[in-house]
């Protein structure tokens, strides 16, 4: 799609090496054949509140509210979208053997969840307004706060990766992996301060809509 940055960025220097230079070939399929084979998803365990890796433990940092509709091209809600986030922790720092940032891991604090759209193509997590860190990717390279997200339909056919981002963020203009995105697309990445409709106490809340191919 258009608005997918390109898999060569020389300014993401990282994936320089990984990054296909090859034409990637079109593979043709039967989409009625492919849309048969679906998830059992009547079973589907939820785990969209990142703040209950520990009972009755709080993890440090901002509590925030991350909700919003997943479409199709058309604007249709798309539902039984699998949606996976994961995400670094207030200081920075994933929970992960090869994350090498020098700060602290959080006891109460895993940085991963998953839920389901339902009929509407709506969902929503609690977590923690993630930390910024510092990467090799250029001198003083710091990534701006974000949180991951894989959304997959039932089928396996399609399947979304991308990086939600917080407004009014200092790091974005120099970060190659928000810039590497068109720039009439980068504002989609942006999640949108929206506390008008929020019922929970001590919570801010961020709208992003997402629309899947």
């Amino acid at each position: 799609m258009r608005t997918n940055p390109p898999h060569y960025y020389k300014n993401y220097k990282s994936n320089l090496s990984r990054s296909p230079k090859k034409t990637i070939p079109v593979i043709k399929y039967n989409k009625e054949e492919i849309s048969e084979q679906r998830i059992n998803v009547k079973n589907f365990k939820h785990k969209n509140n990142l703040l209950e890796f520990r009972k009755k433990k709080h993890p440090i940092g901002q509590k925030i509210i991350v909700y919003g509709q997943v479409t199709n091209l058309k604007g249709e809600g798309l539902k039984n979208i699998i949606i996976e986030i994961w995400q670094a922790n207030a200081s920075g720092k994933y929970r992960d053997i090869n994350d090498k940032h020098d700060a602290p891991l959080d006891p109460y604090f895993q940085g991963y969840g998953i839920t389901l759209t339902d009929r509407n193509g709506n969902y929503k997590f609690f977590t923690i307004m993630p930390g910024a860190y510092p990467w090799q990717n250029h001198k003083s390279a710091w990534r701006p706060k974000h949180i991951h997200f894989s959304l997959l339909d039932t089928n396996f056919f399609s399947r979304l990766c991308t990086q939600m981002y917080f407004p009014d963020d200092i790091l974005l203009k120099n970060d190659p992996i928000f810039m590497a995105v068109p720039s009439k697309f980068r504002n989609k990445l942006i999640a949108k301060y929206n506390n008008e409709h929020n019922n929970t106490p001590n919570f801010i809340t961020y709208n992003f809509d997402i629309t899947m191919p």
